[in-house]
Parts: structure tokens; C-alpha cells; sequence
């Protein structure tokens, strides 16, 4: 058997920033992450991006014991990454997971920041509570607003490792 050469440096960034540096399964998103070789190096002997996705050291160990997180299921993740990346910021999808740890919920909002969260309230997965102006800096409301995750967001974050390829 041959000795596995590193993953090129460019390789890895790319998986990387495709799962935002943080584990792929949507359950975890853990910040400490391994890239994975979905289907294993012995196998394919490759390097290739469709075959790697970024978990974390405990996803990366049920991964390899006994399939606990099987093949199919790391592929679904790596596809609905990308779907979900081409349609929002990681900023976006970082709080819409934040949202779903506490469903019902407010999560204080700076007023200002609205608009970084624009395609998830056109999409209906969150809600944007404006509160009444208080006291007004430079033109700007000091008091905070409010989002809170709908059933459709809930909905959204459930389904992200049920969808079928």
C-alpha cells in the first residue's frame, strides 16, 4: 500500500470554507474539525473534493466506528452544505442554527445588523421583531430587536440531513 500523500493545502481550505470550519453535521457544527475521506484513502486513493467533507474528531471517530455516521449520510451532508452556502452567508447560517438550539425563543439583534440577516427573513426561517425606538444615538435606535426561528426555519435545519440526493 501506498503512503498517503497530505491533502493539498488548497484542497483542504476549499472543504474548509464549504462547511464554514465547523463540523458538517448539522447536529454538531463543532468548531474543531478533521477533513474526512468519505469514501476511505485505502479505497480510493485520492484526494478528490467531491470525497472530502470537514467533521469533527468525535463525528470523524463515529465515521470510522462501524459506520455509526454512514457514507450516504456524509454525502447527504457535503450536498446539502453546498446548497445551503450557495443561498446564505455563513454568517446566516451560523445564526439560523443558533436560532434552532432555542426554538421559541428571542435572540437579541442590533438594529443596525438587519440587513445581514435579509435572505433568511425573505425566506420565512426567521422572524424580525422590531421594538419601539428608545433612546436614539447618531441617528440610531440603542435598543436591541429581536429574531426568533419560525416552523419554517425549524423545518429548514431538521431536514438538512434528510434531504435525498
Amino acid at each position: 500500500m501506498s503512503e498517503r500523500p497530505p491533502i493539498p493545502a488548497e484542497l483542504k481550505r476549499r472543504v474548509l470554507l464549504e462547511a464554514g470550519h465547523r463540523c458538517a453535521i448539522p447536529t454538531c457544527r463543532h468548531i474543531d474539525v478533521d477533513v474526512h475521506h468519505i469514501v476511505p484513502w485505502e479505497t480510493c486513493q485520492e484526494h478528490a473534493y467531491e470525497n472530502l467533507i470537514a467533521i469533527c474528531p468525535n463525528c470523524h471517530r463515529r465515521a470510522h466506528k462501524a459506520n455509526e455516521i454512514d457514507r450516504k449520510s456524509l454525502f447527504h451532508y457535503k450536498a446539502n452544505l453546498r446548497f445551503t452556502h450557495d443561498r446564505f452567508s455563513q454568517l446566516e447560517v451560523d445564526m439560523l442554527f443558533e436560532c434552532a438550539k432555542v426554538p421559541g425563543q428571542h435572540i437579541m439583534w442590533a438594529p443596525f445588523n438587519m440587513m445581514l440577516l435579509k435572505r433568511l427573513i425573505e425566506s420565512g426561517y426567521i422572524q424580525y421583531i422590531s421594538t419601539p425606538a428608545g433612546v436614539m444615538i447618531g441617528g440610531m435606535k440603542s435598543n436591541p430587536d429581536y429574531i426568533l426561528i419560525t416552523q419554517k426555519g425549524a423545518d429548514y435545519v431538521s431536514s438538512l440531513g434528510e434531504v435525498d440526493l
